[in-house]
Formats: C-alpha cells, structure tokens, sequence
C-alpha cells in the first residue's frame, strides 16, 4: 500500500510545473482548400434600347417678323454663341433710336423744369410729373432694345442640329419652333426594364452596365444609372429606364440610334453569407461552429468560430466569420488541431457569397 501512495506522489511531482502535454508530432495532412470570394455568380440580362440626348431644347423667338438669316442645316453642329437664327433688324432697330430720342426730350424737359423749379417759377408736381415721363421712356428704350437682342437667337450650348422646322425668310410668329438643338456632351441610353427586375434589383447587385451598338461590332461603352419613369407602360409593364453614357471620341453616336444594353447581376448580392460543405465545420462542446484558416506561408492551420445557418442545397450558409480572400480548410476539418501542417490537393478554388 505504502509503494502504491509514493507511486502515486512521484508522479505527481513530476506533472508539477507541466503545461498541457503537446501533442504528438503528426505527418502533414493532405486537404482541400476553399478560398473565401465575394465575386458570386452573375446573371447577364439583354435589353434593346434607343439613344437620346441628355438636353435636348426648341429654340424660338420672343418677337415676330420675317426671318431673314437661317444659317444652320441638320446635322450641324454648332458651337456655343453660334447664330442660330435671325430676324429682319429693321423695325426693331428703328423702335431702338426712336426710344432713344425720346428718351434725350424727357431728360431735356426735366433738365429745363429743374431750373424753372429752382427759381420759383413752377410747383414741385410738375418736376416730379416729368421726371416719371423720363423714367417711363428709359424703360421703353430698355424694352426696344430687349426686343433687338430677342430677334437673333444663338446656341446656349455645343448643339448639335437635330431638326430644322421652318424655311428662311417666312414670316415667324412668337414662340413658333424654329429648330430643335441636342447636347451631345452626355448621352442617354433609354431601355425598358420589366417591373419585377426593376422593383427587385439593388444597385449592389450590378456588377457592371453597358451599351453595344451593331455598328460598332466588338466595341462596349460603360452606362452610368440615370433616372427611370415613375409609371410603368400600360400594356407590357415595363418601365423606362435611362443610362447615362459618355459621348465616344472615335465614334458618332447621335439620338435615335439604336443600342443593346448589357446587364451583369450579381445574384444574392444583397445576402451576406458564404456557403461551405459540411466537411469544413466542426462543432464545439458549446454547440458553436468553428472551421480552419489555412495560412499558404506556414502551411499551418488555425480555427475560427463561425455563425451558420440551416442547410441549404447549395452547402451550409455561413453568416458571419469569415472575409473575402481568407482559405479554408475543406475536407478532413474534424482531424485537425491547431498549427497542425496541411499539404493542399490540387488548386484552391473559389467558395462564392
């Protein structure tokens, strides 16, 4: 008994000041690697559409009378200050001398009553009367040559001619449309959009956006989302939907032209979850999930706790744990312990959001 209790002291004794026992040296494992991506699956989606300018204007005139310059032609392009359009000046300039002359007798006639005013010669209203009289004609004379600078028009903007509406020198009416004028600086490129993937889809889950002209074969111009109609076409329910794309350096690309938009969606983008195979969790004591992280410098492995979902086809939807580019361990997890060596089989390949 006695031999027993010191057996029993001695080994005691020497298990003092022992951490853990380590664990045996083990041969490198062999495993299948996954690496954690974000760029999932994408779908790709294909719309007819038509090309419009961003600014498109009717220019036409504030006064009337016979036109009598029509410098441009369609499918011009002019440039800002430009003259576009212009009416005979006769009359116009003529009401501007006019105004101009009276104007120079109602300063005189005030001038004059000033003095009279001053020597005592006439009462204080009739100064003021004709100091009103001369304010009148200054604002007669602003209005005539308001009324000159209204009878020419020029571009606001770099326009191009889309369409030309009247003949040179026909007698124009006030606000009769003499030309339209485009800004081609920025396009848009208008498709109609079916409901369910208009109300569905979240700018995150475009991955890109594109227009493709058949006359520019192999050749893809970046869109930009620019605005959507806010009711839907009575019949196909589809909305409208613009997309802004830059005018191209190389190419001419004018409104009514017609486009292919190219769409890449991510699917899910809006879930973020990674789905694994069963073999790359392994459950805690604490009925917690854990997986390992391959490290490709030590070829050592290392767990982390993650959060999981219900099963689905697709593999177990892992919820939070893990960030894009990190490696796990796909088979074999439940044999591991940490900084145990891994040998890897084969390429590591993509385990997508």
């Amino acid at each position: 008994m006695r031999i027993l209790l010191l057996a029993v002291v001695l080994v005691l004794a020497g298990c003092e000041g022992r951490g853990a026992p380590e664990p045996a040296d083990q041969a490198v494992r062999p495993a299948r690697i996954l690496i954690v991506s974000t760029a999932g699956e994408t779908v790709s989606h294909e719309f007819v559409a038509r090309v419009e300018a961003a600014q498109s204007i009717d220019v036409s005139f504030e006064v009337s009378g016979p036109l009598n310059e029509l410098p441009i032609l369609e499918g011009q392009t002019v440039a800002r200050g430009e003259l576009v359009a212009a009416l005979d000046p006769t009359k116009f300039e003529l009401a501007v001398r006019e105004a101009e002359v009276q104007v120079q007798l109602a300063r005189q006639d005030l001038e004059r009553k000033h003095r009279m005013l001053r020597q005592r010669s006439i009462a204080q209203s009739i100064v003021d009367d004709a100091k009103s009289i001369y304010e009148l004609q200054r604002v007669r004379l602003e209005r005539a040559r308001e009324s000159l600078a209204d009878s020419r028009i020029t571009a606001p903007f770099d326009a191009y001619v889309a369409q030309r509406y009247v003949d040179n020198f026909v007698n124009v009416q006030i606000g009769m449309r003499i030309a339209r004028l485009n800004d081609l600086h920025q396009l848009l490129v208008v498709a109609n959009i079916p409901e369910q993937l208009l109300a569905t889809v979240t700018i995150e889950e475009v991955v890109s956006l594109e227009a493709e002209f058949p006359f520019i074969p192999g050749e893809r111009f970046t869109l930009t989302p620019f605005e959507n109609r806010g009711e839907a076409d009575a019949l196909a329910q589809t909305y409208e939907v613009s997309f802004a794309m830059q005018t191209p350096q190389r190419f001419t690309v004018l409104p009514g032209m017609t486009a292919t938009v190219h769409s890449t969606l991510r699917k899910g983008a809006n879930e973020v979850i990674v789905h694994l195979p069963a073999s790359a969790l392994v459950s805690a004591s604490d009925k917690t999930f854990y997986v390992w992280l391959y490290d490709s410098v030590s070829q050592g492995v290392t767990r982390r706790r993650v959060e999981v979902a219900a099963p689905t086809e697709n593999g177990i939807p892992v919820l939070s744990g893990l960030e894009d580019g990190e490696m796990v361990v796909a088979t074999g997890a439940s044999r591991l312990q940490e900084g145990m060596r891994v040998r890897t089989l084969g390429e590591p390949v993509r385990a997508f959001w």
